[in-house]
């Protein structure tokens, strides 16, 4: 079981040790589901009211926690920071880093991890996988100040999260607002992802991730709610795809 205060605990570790491990490519499409033919032929419902406050407070929070003060981390709540930039303008994604952090991290080039992790973070302050490698590339350095504000960084981005469920059924899955969250939730318990499936319940969206732990041990369905990001992905189709 993926307890909250388990997770939260190997989250710090990650961030300062080697199982952060080499960076892999980023999922297609910046890790989206392939939308559904039964998904498709629906109208997404409208964007909600409050996207737009909570795309403000998610602006209002990058340029605080842009200062790596640590007392902004206490200041922030990253489960609406974290909803802000899913409606934010542009599609967070890795794709354009992956090649680079792969060759730093196989060089021990804590200097440019440290580099590419400032520019993921521009684009994207709730990229949970960015606070961690930064954390570990900034410890390695000696800048403990710095590492210690991306691990907890990290650590409250999984918290909100990990807080309000325990991911084990659909009706305490645990809600992301990016699917590469789903991903990073596994990794701070120490699992690895065997299998995912996309499907649909009582009017809602779900992803379930097969996990287990590396030597084949504890293996259960981890279930992300991921109505919020399915809907959205659906308007932006729509709005690329134009009227019907």
């Amino acid at each position: 079981m993926i307890a909250q205060r388990t997770v939260l605990a190997a989250t710090a570790a990650c961030a300062l040790a080697a199982c952060v491990g080499v960076p892999k490519p980023a999922p297609e499409n910046g890790g989206r589901r392939a939308r559904q033919p039964t998904a498709a032929d629906e109208a997404p419902p409208p964007r909600p009211a409050d996207a737009d406050a909570d795309v403000a407070y998610y602006d209002e929070r990058t340029a605080a926690l842009a200062t790596e003060a640590l007392i902004e981390v206490a200041r922030t709540d990253f489960t609406r920071m974290r909803r802000g930039r899913l409606y934010a303008n542009g599609t967070p994604g890795r794709g354009n880093f992956e090649g680079t952090l792969t060759e730093a991290f196989q060089s021990n080039d804590h200097a440019t991890i440290v580099d590419v992790t400032a520019k993921m973070l521009a684009a994207n302050q709730a990229d949970i996988r960015a606070h961690m490698l930064r954390a570990l590339a900034l410890r390695r350095l000696g800048r403990d100040k710095e590492a210690t504000f991306h691990r907890e960084a990290a650590i409250g981005l999984i918290e909100s999260i990990v807080r309000t469920g325990d991911g084990r059924s659909f009706a305490t899955a645990w809600t992301v607002f990016q699917v590469e969250e789903e991903y990073e939730v596994a990794k701070a318990g120490g699992f690895v992802v065997t299998g995912q499936s996309l499907t649909r319940q009582a009017g809602r969206w779900f992803d379930v991730l097969e996990v287990q732990k590396p030597d084949g041990s504890a293996k259960f369905r981890a279930h992300y709610d991921i109505t919020e990001v399915f809907a959205e992905d659906g308007r932006k189709l729509r709005a690329q795809l134009g009227p019907r």
